[in-house]
């Protein structure tokens, strides 16, 4: 990706952008919390020790600054914060596109694959397919078949966003006819996938869908017992009443 930039205080670039905000987050560093990230995340990126609230709090300064900034304006400063191996400045690079997501065009899902390919946490990967590419798949839904196409995908990170892109949609009451047909299709085939977060993601999506609809969640997972790990039917039917649970997942034990 691009190559990190400088620039002052008065600098309104991309590049004095993402300078400022690296520098804000510089200047909250803790040390002590920076190596309990590291090690609770198994990374190996520079970390600063800033939390998530804290990055999120910086973006959104940034971002009531630069209300007018344009789309390249907007990507030039992810590719400039994603720069570095820091981190904080790559958390934020995902909440600054989170931030701008209204502007993003379809196009803009090839720098999200980027990212994600890249990224090597759940703690990144989750804020660009759940929150970015999920914003824009209700937006615009013919990113349906790049979200299939992701789920697809060997690529560990990427067969997760390729599922987690639909919580969104199976979540909310108005879009969930609309999506969670998509979901049962894209995920049945890799209910057999045996990596953790894999696995997760299916059961985690499953279970925004029963806020609404329990009923079709019971239903797509009973029919697939015999597929299906217990991880993600764990996730899936936390929501679910125990009179109704129970008897699925002794079913599965069994089986």
């Amino acid at each position: 990706m691009g190559a990190r930039g400088s620039g002052g205080d008065g600098d309104d670039t991309p590049a004095g952008i993402a300078a400022r905000l690296d520098a804000e987050l510089a200047a909250l560093a803790d040390p002590v919390r920076a190596e309990a990230a590291r090690a609770y995340l198994h990374s190996e990126r520079v970390h600063y020790g800033v939390s998530v609230p804290q990055v999120r709090a910086a973006v959104r300064g940034m971002h009531r600054a630069h209300r007018g900034l344009t789309r390249p304006e907007i990507l030039a400063v992810a590719h400039t914060l994603w720069a570095p191996e820091v981190f904080e400045t790559h958390l934020a690079a995902c909440v600054w596109l989170e931030a701008y997501v209204d502007r993003l065009e379809p196009e803009d899902t090839d720098l999200l694959a980027e990212m994600i390919g890249d990224a090597g946490t759940w703690a990144l990967v989750d804020v660009l397919a759940g929150d970015v590419a999920g914003r824009m798949l209700l937006r615009l839904p013919e990113l349906e078949h790049v979200l299939r196409a992701w789920a697809a995908q060997d690529e560990m990170w990427l067969r997760r966003s390729g599922v987690l892109g639909f919580l969104r949609g199976v979540r909310a009451a108005e879009t969930y006819p609309r999506w969670f047909p998509v979901l049962g299709e894209v995920a049945d085939p890799l209910l057999t996938d045996p990596r953790f977060f894999v696995r997760k993601v299916i059961g985690w999506v499953l279970r925004e869908a029963t806020k609404h609809h329990p009923d079709d969640v019971v239903d797509w997972v009973s029919g697939r017992l015999d597929r299906i790990s217990g991880l993600t039917l764990r996730e899936a039917l936390k929501r679910v009443p125990d009179d109704r649970k129970a008897p699925l997942l002794r079913a599965h034990r069994a089986g």
